[in-house]
């Protein structure tokens, strides 16, 4: 204690001198105190001053001393010496874990090595290679602790972890990763053997299981490595099972229990012990309360219904009606929620035993009856919709039929428009909005995607027959479809009436009646594509009045319902399909993203904002909205710091004993490692900072992304929640967040070409501005490793066509600068043929993209589509400039036959940003001569002899609010007008 006080009050000057960043001094007083006594700690501090310091030999020294350090022959055995190192490791720049294994972890492990009974350093050390993901270092950490602590039972688990997440762990050598999980199961099967046999499960010996946790872990290891049997075999012992005194009531050891004795057919078990968790769920305790209700859990009941299927006979299906009864007896004391299970396991049993006859026969109505029993008991409940769906879909046509035409005359809740009294309460209005789904499912969904699934099987033209009308179409019957929605949005508008106050919400609440205006508006979105005769950018054409339509609508009932994601989320894929970048984002703000939402939902807006709307947003108001830069960079922290979190929580898991969560988080973290948002946020970063050239310095994010992430065995994690999106669609087909797409979403092959692309872009940017041997490293690394061309399926839509168009420019642009500066591929005997091929077709593509540009129509306003070609254009062509301009700089070095190809690329460069600045300067024109509030009004409401729904609705939407959102609407074309005259992007 003594000599650790004399060092605090020698050190204190040197710490003074640091914190005032007198770096000089700090060092002059070190040398002086190392001349009196060498040691570690001075050396080590000595090395962490010097990491300090900006100059670039310094920290080139500080290098070489830290990766000699692991070679050292004496080793560090203080923690303060270590932590220095550490922090001066973390000063250089911060280099790849795997550097940090190599250096700081073996330095660590040596330490500890060398210390073995120093306990805290132990540690330390261990939870240090944790948070770097060193786990082989950690692995090593943890075996020492258990052998050097044999009392500690906390550490013999650490080291049965760690042995088992170095197993798992990718980065290792196979044969090692083998030996150490064979190791780890064979270490805990002796634990679990111990307990198994233990007489007294209270008092059980130092080396066995003694919480669910470690029990869990158990299973975890034996799912991989070991059999389900024997499996079983320890979960039905009364030491290792789920009712055992080590489990303490752990429902995780019954779902367990329960799936594998689904999983091996193990039926009479699984119904017996079942059966038995249910009886249990219903019968009251000493006190009188059902203390086990958990045991009505949905898994308990699926087990029961497909154990008494798969076993057959009456007497089986008896008992499990009769156990569904008990639970729906109304003094059973079983809860509501719970009862709903019950019932539903009536539903699947029945509607599984009774096959399906026409509709001739007495039994026509048999499972629709059992679908009906359902829907009157459980209709006001929002979940019952998601709960009736997989069983409407196994109907019979005659089946569907017989309960659309139930659905359709008001047979099971009546007519929701003659009890408007009763029907403003949140158990009628649900009842009617299931009602609404389910005969959207059947009259729309269903048979759509019955036609897109089979579209041969239709007669005429892959026509298909409506179920509502009879009537044949194409795409959708648009004539029932905009008769459902009318009744629909009538309803919704009628349930609004009066404001949120009439249904007494709070001011988080949803409105109860969104849903009805949700599904009224994916009929609207549904007729708008079935428009096949349109132009974007007409506001009379039908395709965008119906997209107005649905857009005022959504804005509408967002008045009412704050909170609700979905109307969002619809608002924001509409308004980017017109073009309208400031709407679109301000809907994106009011969704309140927070933490891993902003990378989860960043696709909704992000995807493609460069070449939607890459710069700042005007004010619409009094409100001012971040630009998309700024978004980008906030969910590129959020990213960054997702790795320290996990490390922390997996640090406080071994701590406090909760092994089956380290593979959880492990799980979280190989799926974040590389993500297509986090990909689409690079990507889309580096575009914006190309079209609009940032005032400062600015990073990329390319840090977010782990190393050779764009090889090709590398894996790209689609974490993008697509759930949130409304859908009401089958089951069967797409979700309507699919359907809805104008144009083709994230992708692992979209997201590996525009890698591809950014690749040549960095090299022609970054080597124009940097010194002689800065920009030959550039060339020598792209030419060490060049983008491949990407071999697309034809079949599927990955691309937009100005995309793939942009694609194949870079392709042959990437083989243009390799052929040209690998000289060893010139004396190939295609060289020549190959080089000339390469060119003439970048010049013919780029001619290409000039005519797409000169030929766009009606494109005022613009919409997403023409925004989408302008800004994807100019981005080619400013890459294909500077592609002209590196091959005129590198003009002595390249091959003679490249050199009339140049002007030739360079003249088509200049031609196509010369086309975009037209066309956007004919938008801003069109835009400027005002009378746009009034389009956009005539195309929602109609005019005389061109009637829309708002022209059937009258004055049941708010003529004034109406009025209010128009004007927005245009300013925020205006907008997206500036983005691209003002000097921003194209000049």
């Amino acid at each position: 204690m003594a000599d650790q006080l004399m060092r605090e009050r020698q050190d204190a000057p040197i710490w003074n001198a640091i914190e005032v960043g007198a770096y000089k001094q700090a060092l002059k007083l070190v040398d002086k105190r190392l001349l009196k006594k060498p040691n570690d700690y001075l050396e080590a501090l000595k090395i962490f001053i010097r990491s300090k310091s900006p100059l670039l030999s310094e920290k080139a020294a500080v290098l070489v001393h830290l990766e000699e350090l692991p070679l050292r022959k004496s080793t560090i055995k203080e923690l303060e010496t270590i932590q220095l190192y550490e922090e001066a490791y973390g000063e250089i720049f911060p280099l790849p874990e795997e550097s940090w294994a190599r250096i700081i972890g073996e330095t660590r492990w040596q330490c500890v090595k060398s210390c073995p009974k120093e306990e805290e350093l132990g540690e330390d050390s261990f939870k240090e290679c944790l948070a770097h993901n060193d786990i082989d270092h950690a692995r090593q950490i943890a075996n020492s602790l258990e052998k050097n602590f044999p009392g500690n039972h906390g550490y013999l688990f650490w080291n049965i972890t760690t042995m088992f997440l170095f197993s798992i762990t990718t980065k290792y050598p196979e044969n090692q990763r083998k030996l150490w999980g064979t190791l780890a199961f064979a270490t805990i099967q002796k634990l679990a053997n111990a307990t198994k046999d233990a007489a007294d499960p209270t008092k059980l010996p130092l080396r066995s299981i003694h919480t669910p946790q470690e029990l869990l872990l158990w299973h975890r290891i034996a799912e991989v490595l070991g059999k389900p049997e024997q499996r079983l075999e320890y979960l039905r012992h009364p030491n290792l099972g789920p009712e055992s005194v080590v489990a303490k009531g752990e429902w995780q050891l019954w779902r367990i229990r329960l799936n594998l004795l689904k999983t091996t057919h193990q039926w009479k078990e699984l119904s017996e012990i079942t059966g038995a968790l249910l009886k249990r769920a219903r019968t009251k305790d000493e006190a009188g309360q059902l203390s086990e209700a958990n045991f009505c859990d949905w898994i308990v009941w699926d087990g029961f219904v497909c154990s008494a299927n798969e076993l057959g006979g009456n007497e089986l299906r008896e008992t499990v009606l009769s156990e569904v009864e008990a639970h729906l007896k109304p003094d059973s004391g079983v809860d509501k929620s719970w009862r709903r299970n019950a019932s539903l396991a009536k539903v699947t049993i029945l509607f599984k035993e009774r096959s399906p006859f026409s509709l001739e026969t007495e039994s026509a109505s048999d499972r629709v009856d059992i679908l009906e029993e359902y829907l009157t008991t459980y209709g006001s409940a929002t979940t019952t919709y998601g709960d009736l769906r997989p069983f409407v879909e196994k109907l019979k046509e005659s089946e569907k039929q017989y309960l659309l035409s139930n659905l359709v005359e008001n047979k099971l809740f009546g007519t929701a428009l003659a009890e408007k009294d009763n029907y403003k309460t949140s158990k009628k209005l649900t009842q009617h909005i299931n009602a609404y789904k389910l005969r959207y499912l059947l009259s729309f969904s269903i048979p759509a995607n019955s036609h897109r699934q089979r579209p041969t099987q239709f007669s005429g033209d892959t026509e298909f027959a409506c179920p509502a009308c009879g009537r044949k179409n194409v795409h959708a019957c648009t004539s029932c479809l905009k008769l459902f929605a009318l009744d629909a949005i009538r309803l919704y508008l009628m349930a609004v009436e009066g404001g949120r106050a009439s249904w007494n919400l709070l001011p988080t609440d949803q409105h109860p009646a969104d849903d009805l205006l949700v599904l009224a508006t994916m009929c609207l979105i549904t007729i708008a594509q079935s428009v096949t005769k349109h132009q974007d950018g007409t506001l009379m054409d039908g395709k965008t009045s119906y997209i107005l339509q649905t857009v005022a609508l959504l804005e509408y009932a967002a008045s009412f319902s704050e909170s609700n994601f979905q109307i969002r989320l619809l608002l924001i894929r509409l308004y980017q399909y017109l073009g309208n970048g400031l709407l679109a984002m301000r809907a994106f703000d009011k969704l309140g993203l927070k933490q891993i939402q902003l990378d989860t939902l960043s696709y909704v807006l992000f995807d493609r904002i460069s070449s939607f709307h890459p710069h700042e947003f005007s004010e619409l108001g009094e409100t001012q909205l971040k630009p998309p830069l700024d978004i980008l960079k906030k969910q590129q922290k959020m990213i960054r710091g997702t790795p320290s979190q996990i490390s922390r929580n997996t640090r406080l898991s071994y701590k406090h004993g909760s092994y089956n969560s380290v593979f959880e988080l492990k799980e979280v973290s190989d799926k974040l490692e590389c993500t297509l948002a986090s990909v689409m946020s690079v990507v889309e970063t580096m575009k914006i900072n190309r079209l609009i050239p940032p005032k400062e310095s600015t990073n990329s994010g390319l840090d977010i992304l782990p190393p050779n992430f764009d090889s090709a065995d590398s894996k790209i994690s689609d974490t993008c929640d697509y759930a949130t999106f409304p859908n009401f669609e089958t089951t069967l087909g797409a979700s309507f967040e699919e359907l809805s797409r104008y144009r083709p979403g994230l992708s692992d092959t979209r997201a590996r070409v525009n890698v591809n692309n950014q690749h040549l872009a960095k090299l022609l940017f970054q080597s124009s501005s940097a010194g002689k041997a800065e920009a030959d490293a550039y060339i020598q690394e792209f030419l060490t490793s060049p983008p491949s061309r990407m071999k697309l399926d034809d079949t599927q839509n990955y691309l937009t066509d100005i995309e793939d168009l942009a694609r194949i420019c870079h392709e042959e642009m990437t083989l243009i600068v390799t052929s040209n500066l690998d000289s060893t591929r010139w004396n190939d005997a295609n060289f020549s043929s190959i080089l000339k091929a390469s060119n003439l077709n970048l010049t013919a593509r780029l001619e290409e993209a000039v005519e797409q540009v000169k030929n766009l129509n009606a494109i005022v306003p613009a919409f997403g589509s023409v925004l989408h070609i302008f800004y994807t254009t100019y981005d080619l062509s400013l890459i294909t400039h500077a592609f002209c301009n590196f091959l005129n700089s590198k003009e002595k070095t390249l091959h003679t036959s490249q050199s009339p190809h140049t002007p030739q690329i360079l003249a088509q460069t200049k031609e196509l940003k010369q086309a975009i600045s037209e066309q956007a300067a004919a938008v801003k024109k069109g835009l400027d001569e005002g009378g746009w509030i009034d389009k956009v009004l005539d195309s929602v409401n109609g005019t005389q002899g061109n009637e829309t729904l708002f022209s059937e609705l009258g004055d049941l939407v708010d003529a004034g609010q109406l009025e209010v959102w128009a004007g927005d609407l245009v300013e925020g074309w205006k907008d997206s007008c500036e983005g691209l005259m003002l000097k921003k992007v194209v000049v």
